[in-house]
């Protein structure tokens, strides 16, 4: 399941995205694919499930120049549970979520907090450079 949600300032802002890991692969003869991230955005997200003995096609990515001004990031939840806390533009608390093992969410806009359930292994995925926390983040309090 992928659920969106979007600002209760401006309606318009998608917030988050957040990919619940509940779907099974149905057919053995098909890929399926969930895809996260809207064309837009500045970090593309996908899930995808393929059969045993399935492959993609050998290939290279074209070079492109790609210009961002805002920072998205993806965190997948590969061991353990989480508690995301969800802000929106205005820093205001939109609400929170548990995310459990092959869950995955994607910052798109507002802010973001994470408490572990239990002990958990994340992947954090965001665009770069990085320049460190303080020029990347700005605290919520």
């Amino acid at each position: 399941m992928i659920k969106k949600i979007y600002s209760k300032i401006d309606p318009s802002v998608l917030l988050h995205v957040i990919y619940k890991n509940e779907s099974e692969l149905k057919s053995v003869n098909e890929t399926k694919r969930h895809v996260i991230s809207e064309p837009n955005h500045f970090l593309q997200a996908m899930m995808f499930e393929m059969p045993e003995g399935s492959s993609s096609k050998p290939h290279m990515h074209n070079n492109h120049v790609k210009q961002t001004d805002q920072t998205h990031e993806a965190l997948l939840v590969f061991k353990g549970a989480i508690e995301l806390s969800i802000y929106d533009i205005d820093k205001s608390l939109v609400e929170k979520t548990i995310l459990n093992e092959g869950d995955c969410y994607m910052i798109v806009n507002g802010g973001h907090c994470i408490k572990t359930l239990s002990d958990a292994q994340l992947f954090e995925f965001k665009n770069g450079p990085y320049y460190g926390p303080e020029k990347d983040k700005t605290e919520i309090s």
